[in-house]
């Protein structure tokens, strides 16, 4: 039976990554080892938090872009190209 050798080989087990083909067993070999158990039950809140997190930009930045789009005015000229006007 295969071990874990590092804390990366047990963090892809915990996103079910890893290349481990018999999960039931990994799974005894961590209920058995008392501090490869604490490890994963870590691992599997911090990746339950993470999932938990807003990724993504603020309402304050979003409120700016759009702000910003609003007020910005492109217009084709013939002789200059594009002329564009920020009106504030």
């Amino acid at each position: 039976m295969q071990h874990f050798n590092t804390l990366n080989d047990l963090i892809l087990f915990a996103y079910s990554e890893s290349e481990m083909s018999n999960t039931d067993d990994f799974h005894k070999v961590i209920e058995s080892d008392g501090e490869l158990f604490r490890e994963y039950k870590s691992i599997l809140k911090l990746k339950n938090y993470l999932h938990k997190l807003k990724a993504g930009p603020s309402e304050y930045v979003i409120n700016n872009l759009l702000n910003y789009s609003k007020a910005l005015s492109v217009k084709k000229s013939v002789m200059a190209g594009n002329i564009s006007l920020l009106m504030n």
